[in-house]
This record gives structure tokens, sequence and C-alpha cells, in this order.
């Protein structure tokens, strides 16, 4: 899966910040050319590198997907693989519960 491009369709739909249905209750996406910045300033490759964050919750959880396209949410500050957790099945799944407020 290419998030790059999966996040970019979520911004040109009108994805760009708003509430969630679910835990975290609100989210961020982060721009396409954001992404490999904040991954390395993350340090996913460190401490969850079978994750790839693509966005937040404008606090302390990050929105990441795994190779299976699954999205999770991984706390910022703590950051381990075992505190990731599954909220859908996928970035188009997740749409359902998305709002867009801003």
């Amino acid at each position: 899966m290419d998030i790059k491009q999966k996040v970019k369709e979520l911004i040109n739909e009108g994805y760009v910040e708003g509430e969630l249905e679910i835990d975290p209750l609100w989210y961020i996406i982060w721009k396409p050319e954001e992404i490999d910045q904040f991954n390395k300033e993350y340090q996913f490759s460190e401490y969850a590198p079978e994750f790839t964050g693509f966005g937040d919750s404008g606090s302390n959880e990050i929105l990441a997907v795994n190779a299976k396209g699954e999205v999770f949410t991984i706390p910022s500050i703590g950051m381990e693989s075992q505190y990731a957790d599954k909220i859908a099945d996928s970035i188009d799944d997740l749409k359902q519960y998305m709002k867009k407020n801003i």
C-alpha cells in the first residue's frame, strides 16, 4: 500500500482534521510530504518498525498503518508496538468514523 497516495486521497476528499466517532476521538492527517519527516522524528524505525504513521490525534496518539493496511493508534510517548490498538481494517474503513470538520 502506498500510504502517501492514500493520505493524498483522504485530503482531496476533505478529511484533513476532525472528529472521530471512535477513540482517539479526533484526527489530524499529515500532508504526504510530511510523512517521512514525522516518522523519522517519532523514531518509528526504532520503536514501532512495522508501522508507518500518517496522522495524529492532536495530543499523544499517532494514527499508523501496518503492512496489511490496517489502522492503529500508537502512543507517541512510550511508543512501542505492543501498545498499538487496531481501530480499523483499512483507511477506507476508518473513513466511516471520520467527520470532515475542518
